[in-house]
Protein backbone atom coordinates (compact mmCIF):
# COMPACT_ATOMS: atom_id res chain seq x y z
CA UNK A 1 0.00 0.00 0.00
CA UNK A 2 1.65 3.60 -0.92
CA UNK A 3 2.30 5.80 1.92
CA UNK A 4 -0.02 8.65 1.87
CA UNK A 5 2.46 12.29 2.15
CA UNK A 6 1.44 14.63 5.21
CA UNK A 7 4.80 17.12 4.02
CA UNK A 8 2.74 20.69 5.03
CA UNK A 9 4.31 24.08 4.63
CA UNK A 10 6.09 25.63 8.11
CA UNK A 11 3.01 28.38 7.61
CA UNK A 12 0.01 25.54 7.83
CA UNK A 13 1.87 23.97 11.10
CA UNK A 14 -0.68 23.12 14.18
CA UNK A 15 -1.02 20.70 16.90
CA UNK A 16 -1.28 17.08 16.79
CA UNK A 17 -0.99 14.09 18.88
CA UNK A 18 2.15 14.02 16.84
CA UNK A 19 3.70 16.34 14.59
CA UNK A 20 7.00 16.16 13.14
CA UNK A 21 9.43 19.33 11.93
CA UNK A 22 11.73 17.95 9.61
CA UNK A 23 14.82 19.49 7.75
CA UNK A 24 17.33 22.07 9.30
CA UNK A 25 16.74 25.50 8.24
CA UNK A 26 16.64 27.58 11.57
CA UNK A 27 13.97 30.21 10.30
CA UNK A 28 11.74 27.34 9.24
CA UNK A 29 11.98 25.44 12.32
CA UNK A 30 12.01 28.13 14.91
CA UNK A 31 8.03 29.39 13.12
CA UNK A 32 7.09 26.20 12.69
CA UNK A 33 7.80 25.21 15.98
CA UNK A 34 6.56 29.02 17.58
CA UNK A 35 3.40 28.17 15.54
CA UNK A 36 2.49 24.80 17.40
CA UNK A 37 3.83 25.47 20.54
CA UNK A 38 1.96 28.85 20.71
CA UNK A 39 -1.04 26.91 19.68
CA UNK A 40 -0.42 23.90 22.09
CA UNK A 41 -0.47 26.47 24.78
CA UNK A 42 -4.20 27.38 25.03
CA UNK A 43 -5.11 24.35 27.14
CA UNK A 44 -2.54 25.29 29.69
CA UNK A 45 -0.67 21.43 29.11
CA UNK A 46 2.26 20.11 31.26
CA UNK A 47 5.34 20.63 29.55
CA UNK A 48 8.02 18.49 29.10
CA UNK A 49 11.18 18.40 26.43
CA UNK A 50 13.95 16.03 26.23
CA UNK A 51 16.81 15.18 23.75
CA UNK A 52 16.29 12.10 21.48
CA UNK A 53 20.16 11.20 21.77
CA UNK A 54 20.45 10.77 24.89
CA UNK A 55 16.74 9.11 25.41
CA UNK A 56 16.19 6.42 27.96
CA UNK A 57 13.87 3.83 27.37
CA UNK A 58 10.17 4.45 28.63
CA UNK A 59 10.99 8.40 28.90
CA UNK A 60 8.09 8.64 26.14
CA UNK A 61 5.39 6.59 27.71
CA UNK A 62 5.58 8.35 30.83
CA UNK A 63 5.86 11.59 29.71
CA UNK A 64 2.64 11.19 27.28
CA UNK A 65 0.95 9.71 30.08
CA UNK A 66 -1.82 11.60 31.95
CA UNK A 67 -0.62 12.88 34.88
CA UNK A 68 -2.16 14.90 38.29
CA UNK A 69 -0.76 18.44 36.93
CA UNK A 70 -2.44 17.77 33.75
CA UNK A 71 -4.67 15.85 31.59
CA UNK A 72 -2.89 17.69 28.19
CA UNK A 73 0.71 17.55 27.56
CA UNK A 74 3.35 18.88 25.33
CA UNK A 75 6.17 16.87 24.80
CA UNK A 76 9.10 18.55 22.67
CA UNK A 77 11.67 15.94 21.43
CA UNK A 78 14.48 17.40 19.98
CA UNK A 79 17.48 16.07 17.69
CA UNK A 80 15.39 12.68 16.24
CA UNK A 81 17.93 12.63 13.77
CA UNK A 82 20.61 11.10 15.86
CA UNK A 83 17.82 9.67 18.02
CA UNK A 84 19.42 6.39 20.17
CA UNK A 85 17.52 3.19 19.61
CA UNK A 86 15.31 3.13 22.77
CA UNK A 87 13.98 6.14 21.61
CA UNK A 88 13.51 4.98 17.94
CA UNK A 89 11.80 1.51 19.21
CA UNK A 90 9.33 3.62 21.93
CA UNK A 91 8.29 6.19 19.38
CA UNK A 92 7.44 3.87 16.57
CA UNK A 93 5.32 1.94 19.43
CA UNK A 94 3.51 4.96 20.70
CA UNK A 95 2.09 5.95 16.99
CA UNK A 96 -0.12 3.03 17.22
CA UNK A 97 -1.39 4.34 20.33
CA UNK A 98 -0.76 7.79 20.96
CA UNK A 99 -2.27 9.97 23.49
CA UNK A 100 -4.89 12.49 22.01
CA UNK A 101 -4.22 14.86 25.17
CA UNK A 102 -0.65 15.01 24.48
CA UNK A 103 1.21 17.12 21.29
CA UNK A 104 4.22 15.00 20.40
CA UNK A 105 6.15 17.41 18.85
CA UNK A 106 9.66 15.44 17.14
CA UNK A 107 12.42 17.66 15.46
CA UNK A 108 14.26 15.75 12.86
CA UNK A 109 17.18 18.02 11.38
CA UNK A 110 17.17 15.91 7.73
CA UNK A 111 19.55 12.38 7.47
CA UNK A 112 18.57 8.82 7.24
CA UNK A 113 18.35 8.19 11.01
CA UNK A 114 15.15 7.20 12.22
CA UNK A 115 13.48 7.05 8.74
CA UNK A 116 11.48 4.36 9.83
CA UNK A 117 9.99 6.81 12.14
CA UNK A 118 9.42 9.37 9.36
CA UNK A 119 7.57 6.73 7.09
CA UNK A 120 5.42 5.54 9.99
CA UNK A 121 4.71 8.68 10.58
CA UNK A 122 2.94 9.37 7.12
CA UNK A 123 1.33 5.99 6.73
CA UNK A 124 -0.52 6.84 10.28
CA UNK A 125 -1.46 9.69 8.65
CA UNK A 126 0.43 12.34 11.05
CA UNK A 127 1.47 15.93 9.69
CA UNK A 128 5.45 16.38 8.62
CA UNK A 129 6.33 20.20 8.43
CA UNK A 130 8.76 20.83 5.64
CA UNK A 131 11.21 22.87 7.19
CA UNK A 132 14.01 22.23 4.41
CA UNK A 133 16.42 25.18 3.31
CA UNK A 134 14.81 27.18 0.55
CA UNK A 135 17.24 26.95 -2.25
CA UNK A 136 16.43 29.80 -5.06
CA UNK A 137 15.53 33.00 -4.75
CA UNK A 138 12.14 32.41 -6.24
CA UNK A 139 10.87 29.84 -2.81
CA UNK A 140 12.52 33.08 -0.59
CA UNK A 141 11.19 35.65 -2.02
CA UNK A 142 7.38 33.25 -1.98
CA UNK A 143 8.28 32.98 1.54
CA UNK A 144 8.69 37.43 2.36
CA UNK A 145 5.77 38.06 0.09
CA UNK A 146 3.79 35.66 2.70
CA UNK A 147 5.10 37.16 5.41
CA UNK A 148 3.90 40.66 4.21
CA UNK A 149 0.47 38.97 3.75
CA UNK A 150 0.35 37.72 6.79
CA UNK A 151 1.08 41.14 8.58
CA UNK A 152 -1.74 43.07 5.59
CA UNK A 153 1.23 44.70 4.24
CA UNK A 154 1.85 46.07 0.85
CA UNK A 155 5.49 45.83 -0.82
CA UNK A 156 5.31 46.64 -4.92
CA UNK A 157 7.23 45.15 -6.88
CA UNK A 158 10.31 47.58 -6.88
CA UNK A 159 10.32 47.20 -3.17
CA UNK A 160 10.66 43.27 -3.36
CA UNK A 161 13.43 43.41 -6.31
CA UNK A 162 15.39 45.98 -3.85
CA UNK A 163 14.64 43.40 -0.32
CA UNK A 164 15.88 40.14 -2.61
CA UNK A 165 18.69 41.77 -4.03
CA UNK A 166 19.95 43.19 -0.54
CA UNK A 167 19.06 40.65 1.60
CA UNK A 168 17.33 37.82 -0.50
CA UNK A 169 20.59 35.23 -0.03
CA UNK A 170 20.38 34.51 3.35
CA UNK A 171 16.81 33.46 4.30
CA UNK A 172 17.89 34.41 8.70
CA UNK A 173 18.94 38.15 6.92
CA UNK A 174 15.41 38.12 4.96
CA UNK A 175 13.28 37.37 7.90
CA UNK A 176 14.82 39.87 9.77
CA UNK A 177 14.40 42.22 7.13
CA UNK A 178 10.92 41.67 6.70
CA UNK A 179 10.19 41.61 10.21
CA UNK A 180 12.26 45.47 10.48
CA UNK A 181 9.93 46.60 7.85
CA UNK A 182 7.05 45.71 9.28
CA UNK A 183 7.57 47.25 12.25
CA UNK A 184 8.92 50.48 10.89
CA UNK A 185 7.08 51.43 8.17
CA UNK A 186 4.03 52.29 7.54
CA UNK A 187 1.93 52.14 3.70
CA UNK A 188 3.10 50.35 0.92
CA UNK A 189 6.56 49.39 0.66
CA UNK A 190 9.03 50.82 -2.27
CA UNK A 191 12.39 50.55 -3.25
CA UNK A 192 12.68 53.71 -1.99
CA UNK A 193 12.22 52.50 1.76
CA UNK A 194 13.98 49.13 1.22
CA UNK A 195 17.04 51.36 -0.02
CA UNK A 196 16.88 53.89 3.19
CA UNK A 197 17.15 50.59 5.38
CA UNK A 198 19.89 47.95 3.24
CA UNK A 199 20.92 50.42 0.33
CA UNK A 200 24.17 50.46 2.02
CA UNK A 201 24.68 46.74 1.54
CA UNK A 202 26.94 45.25 -0.96
CA UNK A 203 24.44 42.79 -2.42
CA UNK A 204 21.99 46.19 -3.06
CA UNK A 205 24.82 47.68 -4.22
CA UNK A 206 25.84 44.88 -6.46
CA UNK A 207 21.95 45.24 -7.67
CA UNK A 208 22.50 48.82 -8.92
CA UNK A 209 25.80 47.95 -10.14
CA UNK A 210 23.84 44.92 -12.74
CA UNK A 211 20.75 47.24 -13.29
CA UNK A 212 22.83 50.26 -14.60
CA UNK A 213 25.22 47.68 -16.87
CA UNK A 214 22.54 46.15 -18.51
CA UNK A 215 20.72 49.31 -19.39
CA UNK A 216 23.98 50.05 -21.32
CA UNK A 217 25.10 53.49 -18.24
CA UNK A 218 28.60 52.97 -18.40
CA UNK A 219 29.02 55.84 -16.42
CA UNK A 220 26.61 54.96 -13.72
CA UNK A 221 27.63 51.53 -13.84
CA UNK A 222 31.23 52.23 -13.69
CA UNK A 223 30.66 55.01 -10.87
CA UNK A 224 28.73 52.59 -8.95
CA UNK A 225 31.35 49.99 -8.92
CA UNK A 226 34.12 52.50 -7.80
CA UNK A 227 32.20 53.69 -5.07
CA UNK A 228 31.82 50.20 -3.88
CA UNK A 229 35.36 49.22 -4.61
CA UNK A 230 36.42 51.96 -2.81
CA UNK A 231 34.40 50.97 0.44
CA UNK A 232 35.80 47.97 0.49
CA UNK A 233 32.91 45.65 -1.24
CA UNK A 234 34.40 42.23 -2.50
CA UNK A 235 34.75 41.34 -6.60
CA UNK A 236 33.15 38.36 -6.34
CA UNK A 237 29.49 39.31 -4.88
CA UNK A 238 29.62 42.26 -7.15
CA UNK A 239 30.45 40.08 -10.46
CA UNK A 240 27.59 38.07 -8.97
CA UNK A 241 25.17 40.65 -9.21
CA UNK A 242 25.61 41.37 -12.76
CA UNK A 243 25.76 37.23 -13.88
CA UNK A 244 22.61 36.19 -11.92
CA UNK A 245 20.78 39.59 -14.15
CA UNK A 246 22.30 38.52 -16.77
CA UNK A 247 21.33 34.64 -16.80
CA UNK A 248 17.61 35.94 -15.66
CA UNK A 249 17.54 37.57 -18.67
CA UNK A 250 18.59 34.47 -20.53
CA UNK A 251 16.47 32.21 -19.24
CA UNK A 252 13.26 34.30 -20.45
CA UNK A 253 14.42 34.97 -23.64
CA UNK A 254 12.29 33.77 -26.45
CA UNK A 255 9.69 32.59 -24.05
CA UNK A 256 5.66 33.28 -24.56
CA UNK A 257 3.17 33.01 -21.68
CA UNK A 258 2.28 34.73 -18.79
CA UNK A 259 4.79 35.44 -15.97
CA UNK A 260 3.03 33.59 -14.02
CA UNK A 261 3.39 30.27 -15.70
CA UNK A 262 6.53 30.99 -16.67
CA UNK A 263 7.71 31.62 -12.98
CA UNK A 264 6.82 28.31 -11.93
CA UNK A 265 8.85 26.52 -15.00
CA UNK A 266 11.92 28.53 -14.76
CA UNK A 267 12.18 28.40 -11.17
CA UNK A 268 11.43 32.49 -10.69
CA UNK A 269 9.04 34.85 -9.23
CA UNK A 270 6.27 36.43 -11.33
CA UNK A 271 8.14 39.72 -10.60
CA UNK A 272 11.51 38.63 -11.64
CA UNK A 273 10.55 37.36 -15.11
CA UNK A 274 8.48 40.57 -15.54
CA UNK A 275 11.37 42.38 -14.57
CA UNK A 276 13.87 40.21 -16.98
CA UNK A 277 11.51 40.41 -19.96
CA UNK A 278 11.50 44.58 -19.77
CA UNK A 279 15.32 44.26 -19.42
CA UNK A 280 16.37 41.93 -22.37
CA UNK A 281 14.08 43.45 -24.97
CA UNK A 282 17.13 45.93 -25.69
CA UNK A 283 19.89 43.07 -26.29
CA UNK A 284 20.33 40.50 -29.32
CA UNK A 285 20.95 36.80 -28.50
CA UNK A 286 24.52 37.19 -29.62
CA UNK A 287 25.00 40.42 -27.14
CA UNK A 288 23.99 38.49 -24.68
CA UNK A 289 25.49 35.05 -25.24
CA UNK A 290 29.07 36.98 -25.14
CA UNK A 291 28.08 38.66 -21.94
CA UNK A 292 27.54 35.60 -20.33
CA UNK A 293 30.71 33.99 -21.75
CA UNK A 294 31.98 37.65 -19.87
CA UNK A 295 30.98 36.43 -17.08
CA UNK A 296 31.79 33.17 -16.87
CA UNK A 297 35.59 34.34 -17.61
CA UNK A 298 35.28 37.33 -15.02
CA UNK A 299 34.30 34.82 -12.16
CA UNK A 300 37.07 32.95 -12.50
CA UNK A 301 39.41 35.92 -12.34
CA UNK A 302 37.86 37.28 -9.43
CA UNK A 303 38.10 33.81 -7.64
CA UNK A 304 41.81 33.30 -8.22
CA UNK A 305 41.88 32.83 -11.60
CA UNK A 306 43.58 36.32 -12.65
CA UNK A 307 46.22 38.50 -11.16
CA UNK A 308 43.95 41.26 -10.47
CA UNK A 309 40.02 41.12 -9.13
CA UNK A 310 39.77 44.99 -9.28
CA UNK A 311 41.16 45.07 -12.91
CA UNK A 312 38.44 41.66 -13.72
CA UNK A 313 35.04 43.14 -12.20
CA UNK A 314 35.49 46.85 -14.25
CA UNK A 315 35.98 44.94 -17.50
CA UNK A 316 33.11 42.74 -17.13
CA UNK A 317 31.13 45.71 -16.43
CA UNK A 318 32.30 47.80 -19.10
CA UNK A 319 31.84 44.95 -21.14
CA UNK A 320 28.11 44.25 -20.26
CA UNK A 321 27.49 48.09 -21.05
CA UNK A 322 29.01 47.64 -24.06
CA UNK A 323 26.95 44.73 -25.17
CA UNK A 324 24.26 46.32 -23.75
CA UNK A 325 24.13 49.08 -26.52
CA UNK A 326 24.67 46.47 -29.28
CA UNK A 327 21.20 46.15 -31.85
Amino acid sequence: MAVKKTLIPWSSAKPAPVVMISGNEPVLIRMAKDRIVTAARKSDPEEIEFDAAGYQGGELLMAASPSLFSSSKLIVVDSVEKCSEAFLADALAYLDEPNDDAVVLLLHGGGNRGAKLVKKIESNGFPRVDAAPLKNESDRAKFAQGRFKAAKRQIDESGMAALMSALGADLSELNAGVDQLIEDTDGTITAQIVDQYYGGRVEATGFKVADAAVGGDAKSALSLLRHALSTGSDPVPLVAAVAMKLRSMAKVQGFSGSSGELASELKMAPWQVDRARREVRRWNEVALGQSLIAAAEADEAVKGGGRDPVYAVEWFVSEVCRLARQR
